[in-house]
């Protein structure tokens, strides 16, 4: 195809090459320009022509965007391989008949780079009187105003119109083929639509698409209180934030679970263990109370009278070792324990193998009388039975005494209890988040200025380190590297220096990690703590940063501090991280 001969400078889109093709000088302009006001009389408006032509065919005359690559825009090349060229692009024909585009270089391009056939053209006929210093300035203006005036749709209109087209019968598949979006990208947004909190913040907040559908997910649901949990935090802390509390409703959903037995006999169901500590407590546990004849209250004397009574289901973690199959309890006594992880390897004669069984959470019943019921179930308080007349008031004032140690020792076990148990909690959805910034750390090229002096001194101190148990393991996981050392291998081979300075860190990190428990917080130890500093220090450009039970395992506070009724103190975490 050759180029026309009018001096206007121009791009020739070659049909082989595709690239357009060096821009030949024009002739030089005259000094003196003349200014042509708008005609605003329609009836002098140029014709127009809208034809369909193959892209190859058109000329790119003379634009102002002269600085792009194709293959940084895989979006449209992808959107106009499937749909072809939405909008009409503009030509001018001149005087030779070839179609000059003035507007829509990018798609003309694009479209004949994947083969489109076909695409719209809006043409008008090239004016021969118009100065070309103003046809060119005309022309400039143009371009500019187009790019420039574009108005973007709004991510919350986007997410409407995803959830519309899924409505209406659109597959997931092929709304994401269609967007040139992942498949997840989609779910996200239809459920972003459907929450009036999340699609307020699509456009305003700070928050990412995935945070947005976790809140709009629990909105849906109508648990406003996790709506509200998420929406205390930032950005940086939302991913714990949200890891807690899926983990408290997995909780209680188990603990309703394990308590429909109990409501289906007749029991009234608590949500939460009532405190019995208080001088006048509003609920009695079993143990302090006895029959009108001295006995003890057993669960035949409770379950007789049930309808008194109110149960909590405590959790015991890891409390029952049962048959992976059946659910069937099983004695440890009756596991061969070196077998574990070894599916090859055979149990000793009587035994089975470790890999059959698996530890699961046992739920223990506390049962409660209600105080006001007392006095109709015949049943009478432990303490105060032992007080009759011939014990006198001394001996009334030591039971009383006694009484008041016991119910503040029981109420001190409880919230130690509850303790233990919040902090755990928190320490998995801490390991949890944490695994996801180690994945997101490592992926990098280049390690973070502060890994090698870390790495230096964890091998100083423990030249062991790698070989610790589950070290390999996690580490690989880590790094996103499937099967085995050998594959590590092989990716150390073919890795950057720099890259494999990263590796070297995530076997070093991957050694830590493994050690990291759920109650580390419980404990003082100085590798983890510089373990735990070293990722609050590297953590600091990338939204990351140690939240109270990882700060008391990294020995910045104590976990007696921690107040465990309320979610992630925020400013607490980042001052005790930047100390």
């Amino acid at each position: 195809m050759e180029s026309a001969s009018a001096p206007t400078a121009v791009a020739v889109l070659d049909a082989e090459v595709i690239e357009p093709a060096e821009v030949v000088a024009s002739p030089a302009e005259p000094e003196s320009t003349t200014e042509l006001e708008p005609d605003s009389d329609t009836g002098l408006l140029p014709t127009v022509e809208a034809l369909w032509r193959n892209p190859t065919e058109l000329v790119i005359a003379e634009n102002v965007r002269k600085t792009f690559d194709l293959n940084e825009h895989p979006d449209v090349r992808d959107s106009i391989k499937e749909f072809g060229v939405s909008i009409p692009i503009i030509a001018e024909r001149q005087p030779d008949g070839s179609l000059h585009v003035t507007e829509g270089q990018l798609r003309a391009l694009i479209a004949a780079s994947v083969g489109t056939k076909k695409v719209p053209v809006w043409v008008t006929d090239a004016d021969p009187t118009l100065p070309e210093n103003e046809r060119r300035i005309s022309r400039t203006l143009m371009q500019m105003n187009v790019n420039d005036r574009r108005v973007p749709m709004v991510e919350a209109d986007r997410a409407d119109g995803i959830a519309l087209m899924l409505d209406l019968g659109a597959s997931v598949t092929r709304v994401a083929k269609g967007l040139q979006r992942k498949r997840s990208e989609i779910k996200h947004a239809a459920a972003i639509a459907a929450s009036t909190t999340a699609r307020g913040l699509v456009d305003s907040g700070p928050y990412s698409l995935d945070q947005l559908a976790v809140i709009a997910e629990y909105e849906t649901l109508g648990d406003t209180d996790a709506v509200e949990r998420l929406l205390q935090v930032p950005r940086s802390s939302f991913s714990y934030r949200a890891k807690q509390i899926a983990a408290d409703r997995r909780e209680t959903r188990a603990r309703l679970e394990a308590s429909l037995l109990y409501a289906a006999l007749g029991f009234g169901v608590l949500t939460a263990e009532p405190d019995t500590g208080s001088p006048e407590p509003q609920y009695l546990p079993a143990e302090l109370l006895e029959t009108a004849d001295a006995g003890p209250v057993t669960e035949d004397v409770i379950a007789a009278d049930a309808h008194r009574w109110l149960v909590y289901v405590e959790v015991q973690e890891n409390g029952h070792l049962v048959d992976t199959l059946t659910g069937e309890l099983v004695d440890s006594d009756q596991v061969d324990w070196d077998t574990k992880g070894n599916n090859a390897s055979q149990p000793t004669e009587g035994l089975r193998h470790a890999d059959s069984v698996e530890y699961r959470d046992r739920w223990i019943p506390l049962y409660f009388l209600a105080a006001d019921q007392l006095a109709e179930s015949g049943l009478r308080m432990r303490a105060l039975a032992q007080n009759n007349g011939a014990a006198g008031s001394e001996r009334a004032e030591q039971l009383r005494a006694e009484a008041e140690q016991a119910a503040a020792q029981r109420e001190a076990a409880r919230r130690e209890r509850r303790r233990v148990r919040e902090l755990n909690k928190r320490g998995l959805a801490a390991k949890e988040r944490r695994e996801e910034f180690l994945t997101r750390l490592l992926s990098r090229r280049t390690p973070p200025p502060q890994a090698g002096q870390f790495v230096a001194e964890s091998l100083a101190w423990e030249s062991d380190l790698l070989g610790s148990f589950h070290a390999p393991r996690t580490a690989l996981n880590l790094l996103g590297v499937s099967g085995y050392t050998s594959e590590l291998v092989t990716s150390i081979q073919s890795a950057t220096a720099s890259r494999a300075w990263v590796i070297v860190l995530g076997m070093v990190l991957g050694a830590f990690e493994s050690r990291a428990g759920k109650d580390s917080w419980r404990y003082n130890d100085r590798s983890l703590q510089r373990y735990l500093r070293f990722l609050a220090t590297v953590g600091e450009q990338l939204e990351f940063e140690l939240v109270d039970v990882e700060q008391a395992a990294a020995g910045l506070i104590d976990f007696h501090d921690i107040d465990i009724d309320a979610d992630v103190n925020v400013d607490a975490a980042a001052a005790a991280t930047a100390a």
